[in-house]
């Protein structure tokens, strides 16, 4: 995993200081790994699915060559759903001294057969070395995703993901539309509200025992 893949149809090159504006700074400061990069255009997008795996269940996909920032989240269980939440830096501290824990977390970005953009994140390893058997299968066929199309799915007595290769004739090459990557975080997680960047979050409120819901 520690090769860096390359996708030659999308190329993203840093941002000029020109450039930086203020959803290049939040990205940059969200990031817990490298600098920002950056895109085109955002290209139209509405909002941008974030989920542990592909939707629908077993849909086919491709993975983005560059698009991997790491981020620190905290997921929160709502019905059926588990929803993921990004953690400004400067908020980790905050949140551990409320027992609320964040954990890294690697961003793929993927693209299904009818051109929807979703987010999958994957759990870093932890400081000794240890990554949940869940996260590091499910990485696997994600970075399998980025030269050809295929799915995961789990292997539930092994607790773990499995990879699918879709037939070599099924699906043409993806068309990855030019939007720049910190509108692709915006959409995904300021935009729904599932981005803690001060106490003043519903959800750190309700975690303190302030909120009045």
């Amino acid at each position: 995993m520690s090769d860096e893949p390359t996708n030659p149809k999308l190329k993203i090159v840093p941002p000029t200081a020109e450039e930086l504006d203020e959803e290049e700074k939040e990205f940059r400061a969200l990031r817990r790994d490298a600098g920002g990069v950056r895109g085109a255009a955002d290209a139209g997008i509405l909002t941008i699915r974030v989920g542990k795996q592909p939707t629908p269940k077993n849909e086919f996909f491709r993975t983005h060559g560059t698009f991997r920032p790491i981020l620190a989240m905290v997921t929160v269980v709502a019905g059926l759903d588990q929803h993921y939440i990004a953690v400004m830096p400067h908020m980790i501290e905050h949140l551990s001294g409320i027992g609320i824990l964040t954990h890294d977390h690697t961003l793929y970005l993927i693209i299904t057969p009818t051109g929807a953009l979703q987010i999958i994140p994957a759990a870093c390893a932890n400081a000794d070395g240890e990554q949940n058997e869940w996260h590091r299968t499910k990485e696997i066929g994600l970075i399998a995703g980025i030269d050809r199309w295929g799915r995961i799915y789990a292997d539930t007595p092994n607790r773990s993901y499995k990879w699918y290769e879709a037939p070599k004739d099924r699906f043409g090459d993806p068309i990855w539309p030019e939007i720049k990557p910190a509108k692709i975080i915006r959409l995904a997680f300021r935009d729904k509200g599932r981005l803690i960047d001060s106490a003043d979050h519903l959800l750190v409120q309700k975690w303190a025992g302030r909120d009045r819901g």
